[in-house]
């Protein structure tokens, strides 16, 4: 995971691939809690912040 300002340094094609990836990590730690094979569920917070902070920083970009 990429720090806010990080983030706001990639341009649109960067960004749109992370938030892919991040959207793709948050479905494996949903599984993965729900079948009992993750030990912190707090992953699951962790990703949702993470794909909310890119998406911030594509709609101020536009």
């Amino acid at each position: 995971m990429r720090t806010l300002e990080e983030l706001k340094k990639l341009d649109q094609k960067e960004l749109q691939k992370a938030l892919e990836e991040a959207r793709t990590e948050l479905v494996e730690n949903r599984f993965n809690v729900k079948n009992n094979q993750a030990k912190n569920a707090h992953t699951i917070k962790k990703s949702k912040k993470y794909i909310a902070q890119i998406l911030t920083v594509l709609n101020n970009e536009a």
